[in-house]
């Protein structure tokens, strides 16, 4: 099993939640899941809440950790028992302290991303993905057609989704499907719904 199987099983898309949080994440982790979106990753900040959303979701879903960008950040989210960590640096400390756990380290440019994979990286995560435009999408993973690449930012479903015509195996979708784009607030389970049905054709099987 190759470490991105290893840490999504499968899925093609994974929704990060909101490093302060939602409301009611229950009634939004049930829509997740309806619409087949049952990859997610949990910020720092909610690493409390994580064995809580892992004794209801941990056998449905794969919930992991995103944006620690230390070792002691690493070893937190091995200790809340979550099922992989994303970083936005690749850094062989932050590998070393994740031991079993799927780890799967960022970058950015191609240069970033050379050097994670000299460094022995299997997977990169290209963060923050949105950053370069959505040329950059078709660009980078031509450069790179042995290494799995990873896209993790605020990525609407057209994003996404020529990331993945363009070899990229999975993708990390910031706030467009939980935050609302006018107050910032979460949104609605209607909306998520609404939003994550988006998303429904590039999901592929899981």
């Amino acid at each position: 099993m190759s470490l991105l199987e290893a840490a999504l099983r499968g899925h093609r898309v994974v929704v990060e939640i909101p490093r302060d949080g939602v409301e009611d994440w229950v009634a939004l982790a049930e829509v997740l899941l309806q619409e087949g979106l049952g990859a997610w990753v949990l910020p720092p900040e909610l690493f409390p809440i994580a064995p809580e959303v892992l004794s209801l979701y941990g056998f449905r879903a794969r919930v992991g950790a995103c944006g620690v960008t230390d070792a002691e950040g690493v070893r937190r989210a091995v200790e809340a028992g979550l099922h992989f960590v994303l970083s936005p640096v690749s850094d062989p400390d932050l590998a070393a302290a994740a031991g079993d756990v799927p780890f799967v380290g960022g970058a950015l440019t191609p240069g970033e991303v050379a050097a994670a994979a000299r460094g022995g990286a299997e997977v990169v995560a290209v963060a923050p993905a949105d950053a370069l435009g959505t040329a950059y999408a078709r660009a980078l993973p031509p450069l790179f057609p042995g290494l799995a690449l990873l896209p993790w930012g605020r990525l609407e479903r057209y994003q996404c989704e020529m990331w993945l015509d363009a070899g990229a195996r999975a993708v990390v979708v910031g706030d467009v499907v939980l935050r609302n784009d006018g107050s910032g607030g979460a949104n609605s389970p209607e909306e998520v719904g609404r939003r994550a049905a988006a998303f429904r054709p590039i999901l592929g099987s899981s």
